[in-house]
């Protein structure tokens, strides 16, 4: 028979359980993580070219004509290997495209979901990104100086228009990437997993 005693041990277990789960800072509760899809066949040769030993070419996340291509999985991107600022800002290397069908100029942000705090706010190289190459499973990446600002422009064209970049990344947890322009409103969620910034394991 169970008594009451062993019911509430195996309770506790259970919530203690629950809480360490939901604390995890590797397993994020967002509020949207959709799953990443093939590039459109335009954007594809420039992914392959970004992302060299990516085969076939690195998935991409979608909102209206805003194409985000990350390496992201489920909306989560990986700090692995990415370099680091004399801030302490991760720099992760990322595609950001406009398809042909919004020829206008789009502006995109960045912000962590929750209050805005200090180092909350994600900013966008002005300069492109660093390049990188892959040999028998070796990425070298080169490095170089970047102007990092809270926004990134993007003038108006037609045909898509492909922008490498690099987001520069204060705080780990739950994002957005807002993409506006004329009769344009499109929210990308992204999230960075991990120990937060001044936490053991930053």
């Amino acid at each position: 028979m169970i008594t009451r005693a062993a019911l509430l041990t195996v309770a506790l277990l259970v919530g203690a359980t629950h809480r360490a789960a939901a604390a995890d800072p590797w397993r994020l509760r967002c509020p949207s993580t959709p799953t990443e899809q093939p590039p459109p066949s335009a954007l594809r040769p420039a992914a392959l070219r970004f992302y060299p030993w990516v085969r076939p070419a690195a998935r991409s996340l979608e909102a209206g004509p805003i194409y985000v291509v990350a390496l992201s999985s489920n909306t989560a991107i990986s700090r692995d290997g990415d370099d680091t600022d004399t801030a302490r800002y991760y720099l992760h290397r990322a595609l950001i495209a406009v398809a042909p069908s919004y020829a206008g100029a789009v502006t995109v942000s960045g912000r962590r979901l929750g209050p805005a705090e200090r180092r909350t706010t994600l900013g966008f190289s002005q300069d492109g990104a660093t390049s990188c190459s892959f040999h028998k499973a070796d990425v070298t990446c080169g490095y170089r100086l970047l102007t990092f600002a809270a926004t990134l422009r993007i003038v108006p064209s037609g045909g898509w228009r492909i922008v490498p970049t690099e987001l520069r990344i204060g705080r780990t947890g739950c994002f957005e990437l807002t993409a506006t322009g004329a009769g344009l409103h499109e929210t990308i969620p992204l999230s960075v997993p991990g120990p937060d910034y001044g936490s053991a394991g930053w």
